[in-house]
């Protein structure tokens, strides 16, 4: 779909990033897309929302799940977590996860919102998925979980006794819910 309106690696690089600033709310980005890039951008996001939906659904009827406060990972993960986000995250994502000039912050807003009642699996796979741009994959499965654990904690999220599991069961019994208030 991005060959046929001309975009190279790079283009397609942008394209992606320009789309997840769109999705966090950064509409400068959206703004300076072309029609065809935009049009592309919003193909993308239908054929994503469908399965992020159905497994939402699966996972609310399943019932018992945990949320991301119920300590769900633990300090040492994030420390290696944090090691992985400070060398090859930061530099798009900001030092706090907050966002950077063009890019989607990782925490607040994105958890309490636009995550908000869905698996943590969603998210999970999200980045494993899509990050970083154009080289996704690049980490296993269990670092990209060493990665949400640090941005659990960025979140608020307490730490527990259990290392959170970089796999489609484990992370799906846990769910995103928005930060209790105090």
């Amino acid at each position: 779909m991005f060959n046929s309106i001309g975009l190279g690696r790079v283009g397609r690089t942008v394209l992606v990033a320009a789309g997840i600033a769109a999705l966090a709310g950064t509409s400068v980005a959206f703004d300076n897309m072309t029609p065809e890039q935009r049009a592309a951008l919003e193909t993308a996001q239908a054929e994503a929302t469908p399965a992020a939906e159905a497994d939402t659904e699966t996972t609310a009827d399943a019932g018992g799940e945990r949320t991301i406060f119920d300590g769900v990972y633990t300090e040492a993960q994030a420390d290696r977590g944090m090691e992985f986000f400070n060398s090859d995250c930061s530099g798009c994502h900001g030092n706090t996860a907050r966002g950077g000039p063009g890019s989607p912050g990782l925490v607040a807003y994105t958890l309490d919102s636009k995550y908000a009642d869905q698996p943590l699996f969603n998210y999970w796979d999200f980045m494993r998925n899509n990050m970083p741009p154009g080289n996704a994959g690049w980490f296993t499965d269990q670092e990209y979980a060493d990665i949400t654990a640090y941005l659990l904690e960025l979140h608020g999220a307490p730490a527990g006794d259990t290392e959170l599991e970089g796999t489609q069961e484990a992370l799906s019994t846990i769910m995103i819910v928005p930060t209790p208030e105090s």
